[in-house]
């Protein structure tokens, strides 16, 4: 009797001269929607969270609804990844619909094609009250409130956000929805939109320095992490990104990475550091100790012939402090070691030690010398 009833109402929309994709509303106690003949095939997952009668499946799968769409999803396998998307975000969000009592569905299209004989029961009415029908205005309001319903997902969409900052010396370990874990280093951003885990490409954007550990996906869906010089688009693997001061630097520590920039691929394998500046066409490719540059999870800082300039800006971006050299030279120094990160005079120790300094530090600033006057180099012959 369904499958009749389906061929009767195609039939009937036709012969009104009504197309495919068009959504016809009838309300009961505010506005229930009944999709007659939709072309649900090219809804994507914004459209099927908009959509009254999907909703009203998801949320009340019985009747009629289980069996129109356990026929759609067998008819169109290839909708049933956007269908699983839209159904998890609508139970996410709770929407709230009114349910059309069982065995309705046929008697009130009948009722609608007759000319709304039969809507007339279900429409409250206050006794002594003449009732004004204007339906031709009912549908207008209708259509309205879709257009809201659809702007007010389209906003949430593209708007809603969130973003996990850490401030000057703090890190912080998180798990997104997907159950990557990401671990953030000081005075650094990330930021994700839920509905960007209900796609086929995971994304976040960050500023900063991050660890991620990617979680490998059964759909094969790709991880992106974005920042202002590149793209670094991944399956499953653990690597590090910091993007500071216009330059990017990704380590590979585990899996393959693709990194996108300027619409020019590169791809990574483990051991492998690319480095990337601003709106330039080349990227740095050279291997490293990968742990080395990662060490700052574990509260460790390691140093492989790192020059003084860098480590006065890992100072200022991680910690706040304003670094001074006094003299120029020094910038180009090289230094080996570890130490902790929590602990900044231990580096300090180090490095005066090292290069004889002298260093003084402030609540915001730090300042490096040499203890005496360098001697002098012996000139060559």
């Amino acid at each position: 009797m369904r499958i009749a009833f389906r061929r009767t109402l195609k039939k009937k929309c036709n012969d009104q001269g009504k197309s495919r994709g068009k959504l016809l509303y009838v309300f009961i106690r505010g506005i229930y929607p009944l999709a007659l003949s939709t072309d649900y095939s090219t809804y994507q997952v914004e459209d099927f969270v908009a959509d009254p009668f999907f909703i009203k499946w998801v949320k009340a799968p019985v009747g009629e609804h289980v069996d129109f769409w356990n026929a759609f999803l067998s008819k169109h396998p290839e909708c049933r990844t956007r269908v699983d998307e839209a159904r998890q975000i609508i139970l996410q969000l709770d929407f709230k619909q009114d349910i059309l009592p069982e065995g309705k569905f046929v008697e009130l299209w009948d009722g609608i094609s007759r000319g709304g004989a039969s809507m007339d029961p279900f429409i409250p009415q206050k006794p002594g009250i003449p009732r004004l029908i204007n339906r031709p205005l009912i549908y207008g309001m209708a259509a309205s409130l879709l257009l809201v319903m659809l702007a007010g997902v389209g906003y949430f969409r593209y708007f809603y956000s969130i973003t996990i900052t850490t401030t000057y010396g703090e890190s912080r370990s998180l798990f997104l929805p997907d159950s990557t874990k990401v671990t953030l280093n000081s005075n650094s951003e990330l930021a994700y939109s839920p509905f960007d885990f209900t796609r086929n490409n995971r994304s976040v954007q960050l500023k900063g320095e991050g660890f991620f550990a990617v979680t490998h996906q059964p759909d094969e869906s790709n991880f992106i992490v974005r920042t202002s010089e590149l793209h670094v688009e991944v399956l499953g693997t653990k690597f590090n990104v910091n993007s500071r001061r216009g330059k990017t630097q990704v380590v590979l520590q585990e899996g393959k990475v693709r990194l996108e920039m300027n619409g020019a691929p590169m791809d990574m394998r483990p051991g492998e550091l690319v480095e990337s500046w601003g709106e330039q066409e080349t990227a740095v490719k050279r291997t490293v100790e990968s742990d080395n540059y990662s060490a700052w999870r574990n509260n460790h800082l390691v140093f492989s012939r790192t020059s003084l300039s860098e480590i006065t800006q890992m100072l200022e971006d991680n910690y706040g402090y304003k670094v001074v050299l006094s003299d120029p030279e020094l910038a180009e120094r090289n230094f080996t070691g570890t130490c902790s990160s929590e602990n900044l005079d231990e580096l300090f120790e180090k490095l005066s030690i090292v290069f004889d300094l002298e260093i003084t530090r402030s609540s915001s600033e730090i300042i490096m010398q040499y203890k005496k006057e360098k001697p002098k180099q012996p000139s060559r012959q």
